[in-house]
């Protein structure tokens, strides 16, 4: 009896001298815990039956918004894509059942992936995902292309769901949410690789396009002066 009414006193003197404001917070912390929508990245349809509700297919006839103009310092679309009879595919094949593509929702554009729904991210989101990244080369003959972080990131904002900036375009195309930074760096490389013999004969001084599939994906490779600058699926 004795030992019962001590802890009784403890337990009651604990929540005397605890400040109210830690209390709240393990309330808040308890209820939001099964709420908890990471709006940087992505949302469930099931979870957010509105957003669902009020997802519209986009009129591109009405679209003239291109938010990231300023960083195109090439018009890929007047260089013709160079074919390469080489056919390399070192990575397993795998195909995409789903197409990540731009909706409207709420008079809002994101990217749709099946259940998912990417939002624009914040710039720290990519900055973050790149600050251990290092240079990508690929090497032909006396040539060296590089895939740099810049140009990395350039590729993640523009084509990646969970680091798109933004950015909207009649004929911009998305890669699988699922690919890692490391999984769009060899992909370029392997499509590099599918073209050896384009990459050698146009060497590091001028710009072109190459194609190239990988687990299945078609995609398209924009290479100036030796930087590997594009890579979008077709």
């Amino acid at each position: 009896m004795k030992k019962l009414i001590i802890v009784l006193l403890t337990f009651s003197l604990f929540f005397t001298i605890v400040p109210p404001g830690l209390a709240n917070g393990i309330d808040n912390l308890q209820d939001s815990s099964s709420a908890y929508i990471d709006e940087d990245n992505w949302v469930e349809y099931e979870s957010e039956q509105e957003l669902l509700n009020q997802i519209e297919e986009i009129n591109w006839d009405d679209v003239t918004l291109d938010l990231d103009a300023n960083n195109d310092e090439i018009n890929w679309n007047d260089i013709p894509i160079e074919l390469d009879s080489a056919i390399v595919t070192d990575l397993q094949p795998r195909i995409w059942g789903l197409v990540a593509r731009l909706v409207l929702t709420g008079g809002k554009y994101v990217i749709k992936y099946g259940k998912k729904v990417f939002k624009k991210a914040p710039t720290s989101k990519v900055t973050n995902a790149l600050a251990k990244y290092s240079t990508g080369t690929y090497k032909t003959g006396s040539h060296t292309f590089k895939l740099t972080k810049t140009d990395m990131k350039h590729m993640l904002t523009r084509h990646h769901p969970k680091y798109w900036d933004g950015s909207v375009k009649a004929k911009q195309t998305y890669y699988n949410p699922d690919l890692s930074v490391n999984d769009v760096k060899k992909i370029a490389l392997n499509i590099a690789k599918q073209n050896k013999t384009t990459l050698s004969k146009k060497g590091t001084t001028s710009t072109f396009q190459v194609t190239g599939t990988v687990d299945g994906v078609k995609y398209v490779l924009g290479i100036t002066k030796g930087h590997i600058k594009q890579l979008y699926p077709k």
